[in-house]
């Protein structure tokens, strides 16, 4: 049966890049359940001690560290822990000097959010372990003794890097996530280790983690929204369905309060809806109806990603959607990028969507008038007018659709037979084809309103009987 240190060990994998260290560790396992309980202490404490050595000497961003000496790190540092002889007693100065909360001296590599606890605790296995191994006095160690020990280790190994925890992580994931689309150099595992760290650091403080991750992200090749592709979208996975609580909730928390990280995510995990909802109930209605309501999100390849948010908290958060607030002229542009199945369409017309597209927000296409129609000309004769039309198309028509329709039309015939200037009777002229080909292109709907005599609408009804004609 595996103990608890050994299950951590296989899921945190500490000492992967420490051959010495790991081997320690096994021994000390071993000699656990033998019960040679002094033995394995030692073996646990020099594993730890070993890891700290190579975690040093192998760091690749020691040498950033400004000092008055620019071989500082080779010959403060490398070259004083690579002495066998000496190296044990020049990490305790390191980490020593690294608690300090004044007067630091340059050797104060490490850091921490706590100086004083971790001295402490340092300290103190630090002195069990010299009189373990120097017979120093009447010392007892027993199972309890190893086991303390290793819940020291799981709690706070991950705190001793250089330039502290936080920075190894974030140096760690920015790496990751730049060569994650290249498998042969990035492990398979490597993300959900490193959140075992994130989670053993920040505990529940990870969104200020991921906070500094996104912005340490960001950057001329990376612009703003766009973190997530199909090459790293496992990397932001492994993140987002990490083991810890802490680590989700965190991630969650930064992509859900902005506008561009959501919808840039959400293309590739939809379930960042349910999940920024859980975290806060006023998600929809504080915050995606109010970035709905704003097509400056929505462009390139976020066009889709209106339609797609749209229709989901329709469906599942219908009462937290003011459709009024969400529908108006700068997204009526986004139309065109509108991928029409069955249930889009259903629950987009179940909610008065295309209704409000075309008869509120685009009122001014229905007042047919000469002085309205020379108003608007403009915009008859923009793109607007054929978002207008391709949203016809998307609409389940019914007997008031039919009415502001045909009432439009018989005001523009009473209008046209008043009308002497060339220009407005064109423009007159130009509205009835558009009309005529919204009516035929969408034929087969309107024959097909339940209960409506279409006969009563004479202007839709002469149209329609035209259709029959072409």
């Amino acid at each position: 049966m595996k103990l608890q240190i050994e299950k951590w060990v296989e899921e945190n994998k500490p000492f992967k890049e420490n051959e010495a260290a790991n081997d320690l560790f096994e021994e000390s396992v071993r000699c656990y359940k033998n019960g040679a309980y002094k033995s394995a202490f030692i073996m646990s404490y020099l594993s730890f001690k070993v890891t700290l050595r190579g975690r040093i000497l192998e760091c690749t961003y020691g040498k950033e560290l400004v000092k008055p000496n620019p071989k500082f790190w080779e010959d403060e540092i490398i070259k004083k822990l690579e002495d066998d002889g000496s190296w044990e007693n020049y990490l305790n100065t390191i980490v020593d000097a690294s608690c300090s909360s004044s007067n630091k001296k340059e050797i104060a590599i490490l850091d921490f959010t706590n100086g004083e606890q971790v001295k402490t605790a340092y300290n103190y296995w630090k002195n069990i372990r010299n009189d373990c191994a120097h017979a120093k006095g009447r010392i007892t160690i027993d199972s309890s003794t190893v086991e303390s020990f290793w819940n020291y280790l799981m709690d706070n190994l991950s705190d001793f890097y250089v330039l502290g925890g936080e920075e190894y992580l974030l140096r760690e994931l920015k790496n990751l996530y730049q060569y994650y689309p290249f498998p042969e150099i990035v492990e398979q595992d490597s993300v959900k280790i490193i959140m075992n760290d994130v989670n053993a650091v920040y505990k529940k403080n990870s969104k200020d983690f991921f906070q500094k991750l996104f912005k340490k992200l960001e950057g001329r090749h990376n612009r703003k929204g766009q973190f997530v592709n199909n090459s790293n979208k496992k990397f932001w996975k492994d993140i987002l369905e990490a083991n810890h609580e802490n680590v989700r909730q965190g991630i969650v928390e930064v992509i859900s309060s902005d506008a561009m990280h959501f919808l840039n995510f959400y293309s590739y995990y939809p379930q960042l809806l349910e999940l920024s909802v859980s975290l806060n109930s006023k998600f929809v209605v504080n915050d995606l109806c109010k970035w709905l309501n704003s097509s400056d999100y929505f462009t390139y390849d976020f066009k889709k990603n209106f339609w797609i948010v749209l229709v989901e908290i329709l469906d599942r958060y219908t009462s937290h959607v003011d459709i009024k607030k969400v529908v108006n002229r700068q997204t009526l542009e986004l139309i065109d990028s509108f991928e029409q199945d069955e249930r889009n369409l259903r629950i987009l017309n179940c909610n008065g969507v295309f209704k409000e597209y075309i008869f509120e927000v685009s009122s001014w296409f229905f007042k047919t008038d000469a002085g309205s129609q020379y108003d608007n000309y403009s915009r008859f004769q923009s793109r607007e007018a054929e978002l207008i039309e391709l949203s016809f198309e998307y609409l389940e028509w019914d007997s008031e659709c039919i009415r502001i329709l045909n009432y439009a039309l018989v005001d523009l015939e009473s209008s046209m037979a008043s009308r002497s200037n060339m220009y407005s009777k064109s423009n007159g002229s130009s509205y009835k084809i558009k009309c005529e080909r919204i009516i035929c292109k969408n034929k087969d709907k309107i024959m097909n309103i339940p209960d409506i005599d279409l006969k009563g609408y004479s202007e839709v009804f002469r149209i329609l009987n035209s259709c029959n004609n072409e």
